[in-house]
C-alpha cells in the first residue's frame, strides 16, 4: 500500500557518561499543518540490547509550535517541555527490542486560526531516582526512529510544499509552450541569417536547464506521494540546474552589457568574462550543496541563513558589474544604441535585484509562507526573463536585432554593422 504521508527516519543516541542534557534531547523534524486536524505517527527500535539491571528507556515526543520554537535554544534541554513551552507532549514511547520495531503511536494536532509549522523532538531526561539505580548512571542507548506526518485531508505535503506540485506543472506547461515558440522563431531566424548566433544558442541552453529542473522537481514530488520520501537526488539536481539557469541568464546580460555582439572592439574583452563566470557558477553550485546539508530546525526555504545572504551579496555584485558595463557602453555608440541600452538597463537591473528584494521581503512572512513565496516568485521572474530575452534576440524588428551581430546576414558580402569603440558624436 502506498504511504500517503511525509516519512522521516534516522538513528539517535541518548545518554552517556557526561550527563550532558543535550545528549538527552534530539531534534527529529518539522511539518507544516494546514487548518484542521492533522496527525503524526512514530515508532522506535532499540539498536542495542539491554542488560538485566537496566530499565527499558521510554523517551517522550515533544512538539513545539513555530511561534515558540526560537526560544528552545536558550533553555536547558530537559526543561524545554515546561519552559518553551511545548504545546504537546506524547509521553512514554515504547521502543521495540532485538531488531523489532515498536508499535506505531499516533497523535493529533488541531489548528483553527491559521496554518503553523510544528517541530518534533525526542527527549529522554531520567529523574534522579532512575539515575541512582545500578547500571543506569552512565547508561546510553541508540534508537532507530520513523515518523510520519499527514494533513487533515491525508495530504503528505507540508504546508510550505502544499501547492508546489501545481506551480511546478504550470511552470512546465509555460516553459514547454515557450520552447515551441522559441523553436519556431529560431528556425525563421536561421533561414534569414544562415545560422544561429551564440547568444541564441546560449539562451536555448539556459532555458533547457530550467525546464529540466522543473521536470526533475515534479518527478520528486510525484514520488513523494508514493513513499513520503521522494527522489532526493532528483530534488538536489533540480536545485542545481535551476541555479545554473539563473547564472546563465545573468551571464548573458553581463556579456551584452560589456559589449558582446554590439561593439566590435570589445568582443575580445568578453573572453575575460569566462573565468569569472566559471567561478560564479561553482560558487552557486556549492551554495546549493551547503543549503541541502543544513539542518532543517531553522530552515524555512532552500536559501535560508548564511547561504541566502551570500547569494544576495553575489547578485548585488553582479548587478554592479552589469551597471558599470552599461555606463561604459553608453560612450561607444549613437542614438540607436542609447535607445536600446535605456530599456536593456531597466529590465536587466530588475532581474539582478529580484532575488535580493524577494529574499529580504520573505523574512517578514510566516514560516510556512516563506518557501512557496520565494520559490514561485523566483520561478516567475526567471520565466519572464526568458520570454523577454527570447523576444529580444529573435525579433527581427527589434532594436537589438538592428544594431547587433544578429542582424548581420551570414550570406557572402554582408558583414557585421556593429559600432566601433570610437565615440559617435
Amino acid at each position: 500500500m502506498a504511504v500517503e504521508c511525509k516519512v522521516q527516519s534516522g538513528t539517535l543516541t541518548f545518554g552517556g557518561p557526561t550527563g550532558n542534557q543535550d545528549s538527552q534531547w534530539k531534534f527529529l523534524g518539522k511539518f507544516g499543518y494546514a487548518i484542521g486536524t492533522g496527525r503524526y505517527e512514530i515508532r522506535l527500535r532499540l539498536h542495542n540490547s539491554l542488560d538485566q539491571d537496566q530499565v527499558l528507556p521510554r523517551p517522550h515526543l515533544e512538539i513545539f509550535l513555530d511561534e515558540d520554537w526560537p526560544q528552545h535554544g536558550r533553555i536547558a534541554a530537559c526543561r524545554r517541555a515546561e519552559d518553551v513551552p511545548a504545546r504537546k507532549t506524547h509521553g512514554m514511547l515504547s521502543p521495540g527490542q532485538f531488531g523489532i520495531w515498536g508499535p506505531w503511536e499516533v497523535g493529533m494536532l488541531y489548528q483553527t486560526v491559521r496554518s503553523h509549522i510544528w517541530y518534533f523532538a525526542l527527549s529522554d531526561c531520567p529523574d534522579e531516582l532512575l539515575l541512582s539505580m545500578p547500571g543506569n548512571k552512565n547508561f546510553s542507548y541508540t534508537v532507530d526512529y520513523e515518523i510520519r506526518w499527514r494533513q487533515f485531508d491525508d495530504s503528505e505535503l507540508s504546508m510550505e510544499m502544499r501547492y508546489m506540485p501545481m506551480a511546478t506543472v504550470l511552470a512546465l506547461l509555460i516553459l514547454s509552450a515557450m520552447a515551441c515558440w522559441f523553436a519556431a522563431k529560431s528556425q525563421s531566424l536561421r533561414r534569414t541569417v544562415g545560422k544561429l548566433h551564440p547568444v541564441v544558442r546560449s539562451l536555448l541552453l539556459a532555458m533547457g536547464l530550467q525546464w529540466t529542473s522543473q521536470a526533475l522537481h515534479l518527478l520528486h514530488l510525484l514520488d513523494y506521494q508514493k513513499d513520503g520520501r521522494g527522489l532526493q537526488l532528483a530534488d538536489g539536481l533540480a536545485e542545481v540546474l535551476f541555479m545554473l539557469s539563473q547564472v546563465g541568464a545573468a551571464s548573458l546580460l553581463i556579456a551584452i552589457a560589456q559589449g558582446y555582439s554590439l561593439v566590435r572592439s570589445k568582443l575580445g574583452e568578453v573572453e575575460l568574462l569566462v573565468p569569472v563566470v566559471v567561478v560564479v557558477t561553482v560558487l552557486h553550485v556549492a551554495l546549493v550543496a551547503i543549503g541541502k546539508m543544513q539542518s532543517e530546525d531553522y530552515k524555512y526555504h532552500e536559501n535560508e541563513g548564511l547561504v541566502g545572504w551570500i547569494l544576495l551579496l553575489v547578485r548585488l555584485s553582479l548587478f554592479v558589474w552589469f551597471r558599470s558595463g552599461i555606463h561604459q557602453l553608453r560612450a561607444t555608440g549613437g542614438m540607436k544604441l542609447q535607445s536600446f541600452l535605456q530599456m536593456f538597463e531597466i529590465v536587466g537591473s530588475a532581474y539582478f535585484l529580484a532575488f535580493p528584494t524577494i529574499f529580504v521581503l520573505v523574512q517578514v512572512l510566516a514560516p510556512y509562507l516563506q518557501h512557496p513565496v520565494l520559490q514561485t516568485t523566483l520561478l516567475a521572474v526567471q520565466t519572464a526573463s526568458w520570454l523577454w530575452l527570447a523576444d529580444l534576440f529573435l525579433s527581427k524588428r527589434g532594436s537589438y536585432f538592428e544594431i547587433s551581430e544578429l542582424g548581420a546576414s551570414m550570406l557572402p558580402g554582408v558583414g557585421f554593422h556593429g559600432y566601433s569603440h570610437t565615440k559617435v558624436m
